[in-house]
C-alpha cells in the first residue's frame, strides 16, 4: 500500500516538473502552442495560440536580432584563441537552433501540435487499456531523471542570470537579457529532446506492465484443468486485447520515430556543442586558473554540460530498453491453446515487436545508446588526465 502511494506521489511530482518546464519553455518563446483539458473527460489537447504564436515569434526575432548586432562583433576582438573558439561555437550553435525554432514554429506547426496530439492521445488509450488507475508521468526512473533535469535548469538559469546583476546600465541589462533569451532557447531544444524520449520510454513502461501483469493473467484464465479448449468468446476477447497491444506498441514506435526525425538536426548540434564546451572550459579551469577566480562556477558548468549529455543518453536509453523488454514478456504468453488460429496470431504479434523496434539515429551517423554514456566517461577520463600532465610539464599546477 505504501509503496503504491509512493508511486502516485512520484508520478504527480514528474508531472509537476514537466508542466513547469512547459510554462519555462513557454516564457523563453519555444513553444508557441496551448495545452489544455477539453471535453466531457477534461482530456489533455494541443492547440494553436495566436497570441502565444506572435509572442514566440517577436520574441525571438528580436532577441536574435539583438544579439547578432551587439554581442556578435564582441566575439571577433576577443584575443584569446580558446575563448574565441568557443563563443563562435557558442554563436553558431545558437544561430542554427533559432532558426530551427523558427522554421518549427512557422512551417511545421500542424506537424508539431501532431506529434503532441498523438503523444497524449497514446497516453490516454495506454491508460484505458489497464484497469488499475493510475495519473501522473512515469515512475521512479522517470523522476530521478526529471530531478536531475530540473536541478540542471535552475542552475542555468541562474548562471545566466548572474550577467545581469553586474551590468552597468540599462542598455548592457537589456542586451544580457536578450543574450540569455537566445542562448536559453537554444539550449532548450536538448531539454525538450529529452523530455520526448522519456515519454516514449514512460509509455513503453506502462504498456510493458499491462502486459506483464493484466494481459499474463488474462491469457493463463484461458488454460483450463484438464486440457480442456477455451471457448471462442474468450479466444476472440483474449484476441481482441493483443491486437490491442501491438497497435498501441504500433503508435508508441511512430510517434517516438517521428518525433526524432523533427528534432534530430538542432538536438546533434547542441549535443556537438555541449561536448566541445565541456572540453574547452575544463581545459581553461585546470591550466589557466589565474585568470578564473571563480572556479566552482565553471566547475559547476562543466559537470552541468556533462549531466545534460548523459540525461538525454539515459532518456534515449530507457525507451531503447524498454521496447525491447516485451520480447521476453511475449513469450511466457505463447502456450494457451492448440488451435492454429491463435498460435498464427501470437507469431503475428511477435513478428510486429521484432520489426518495430524503437531506434535513435541521429541522420544515420550512429546510434544512441548505453554505450555511448562509457565511451564518452572514458573520453573525458583521458581528456582530464591529459591536460593535468600537460599542466604539470609545463609548471602551470
Amino acid at each position: 500500500m505504501f509503496e503504491h502511494i509512493r508511486e502516485v506521489r512520484l508520478s504527480g511530482l514528474s508531472a509537476y516538473i514537466l508542466r513547469f518546464s512547459y510554462h519555462y519553455a513557454r516564457v523563453l518563446g519555444v513553444i508557441c502552442f496551448e495545452v489544455s483539458k477539453k471535453g466531457p473527460k477534461d482530456a489533455l489537447v494541443g492547440r494553436k495560440n495566436f497570441r502565444l504564436k506572435w509572442y514566440s515569434l517577436i520574441l525571438r526575432l528580436v532577441c536574435f536580432g539583438v544579439f547578432c548586432c551587439f554581442c556578435a562583433p564582441l566575439v571577433m576582438v576577443i584575443e584569446d584563441p580558446n575563448e574565441r573558439t568557443l563563443q563562435c561555437m557558442r554563436l553558431v550553435s545558437c544561430l542554427v537552433c533559432t532558426a530551427c525554432i523558427l522554421v518549427l514554429q512557422i512551417f511545421h506547426e500542424h506537424e508539431v501540435l501532431r506529434m503532441i496530439n498523438s503523444f497524449l492521445r497514446v497516453f490516454r488509450r495506454v491508460r484505458q487499456m489497464s484497469t488499475r488507475r493510475k495519473n501522473g508521468f512515469g515512475g521512479k526512473r522517470e523522476f530521478v531523471l526529471l530531478l536531475f533535469k530540473a536541478i540542471c535548469l535552475i542552475y542555468e538559469l541562474f548562471c545566466e542570470l548572474h550577467q545581469i546583476l553586474f551590468a552597468s546600465s540599462l542598455v548592457v541589462t537589456l542586451i544580457a537579457l536578450c543574450d540569455i533569451i537566445v542562448e536559453i532557447g537554444s539550449l532548450m531544444i536538448i531539454h525538450i529532446g529529452f523530455a520526448g524520449f522519456l515519454s516514449v520510454a514512460a509509455l513503453y513502461s506502462e504498456v510493458n506492465g499491462y502486459v506483464r501483469i493484466e494481459l499474463r493473467r488474462q491469457l493463463r484464465s484461458l488454460e483450463r484443468p484438464g486440457g480442456a479448449p477455451a471457448s471462442r468468446r474468450q479466444l476472440r476477447t483474449a484476441s481482441c486485447r493483443l491486437e490491442e497491444c501491438v497497435a498501441v506498441y504500433d503508435e508508441i514506435e511512430r510517434v517516438g520515430r517521428s518525433f526524432h526525425i523533427l528534432l534530430q538536426l538542432p538536438v546533434l548540434i547542441i549535443l556537438m556543442a555541449k561536448i566541445f564546451a565541456t572540453t574547452v572550459l575544463s581545459y581553461e579551469v585546470i591550466i589557466r586558473v589565474d585568470r578564473h577566480p571563480y572556479q566552482a562556477g565553471i566547475w559547476g558548468l562543466v559537470l552541468k554540460n556533462f549531466a545534460d549529455v548523459i540525461l538525454l543518453t539515459l532518456a534515449v536509453h530507457e525507451a531503447v530498453s524498454s521496447s525491447k523488454v516485451i520480447r521476453r514478456l511475449s513469450l511466457e504468453n505463447f502456450p494457451v491453446s492448440d488451435q492454429k488460429e491463435w498460435h498464427v496470431k501470437l507469431e503475428m504479434f511477435l513478428s510486429r515487436l521484432n520489426f518495430n523496434e524503437f531506434r535513435v539515429c541521429p541522420l544515420g551517423l550512429f546510434e544512441v545508446s548505453n554505450e555511448i554514456i562509457l565511451v564518452f566517461l572514458s573520453s573525458m577520463i583521458t581528456y582530464f588526465t591529459y591536460v593535468m600532465q600537460y599542466g604539470i610539464q609545463a609548471h602551470r599546477l
